[in-house]
């Protein structure tokens, strides 16, 4: 097996019988942790908006709603772009999977 390359300087990484090389290549999975944090910032601001017009109760103005509405929308965007990100991040291992299995 060769060695991988390095992009950012051309050095070779893992792989390859040169034991200064040999166990530095690593490969990392997605960390869902940013996405669950922006979703959840998200959802506390959306909380937020709703005690402040509780709060106010018959003051509400349409100004206050349509913030209400850009504020839902913007979280249900950032819910489903984190829930597409993991659902193609495991479609594609359960295909490098099922690459190996074959």
């Amino acid at each position: 097996m060769g060695n991988w390359i390095d992009p950012t300087n051309g050095r070779a990484i893992g792989g390859g019988t040169n034991p200064a090389n040999q166990g530095q290549y690593r490969e990392e999975g997605i960390n869902i942790d940013f996405l669950i944090r922006v979703v959840n910032d998200a959802t506390v601001s959306a909380k937020q908006k709703l005690a402040l017009l509780q709060a106010r109760r018959s003051s509400i103005s349409i100004a206050d709603m349509f913030d209400m509405q850009m504020l839902m929308n913007h979280l249900s965007q950032l819910s489903e772009m984190s829930t597409n990100v993991v659902s193609a991040s495991n479609q594609a291992i359960m295909d490098m999977a099922r690459n190996v299995k074959g």
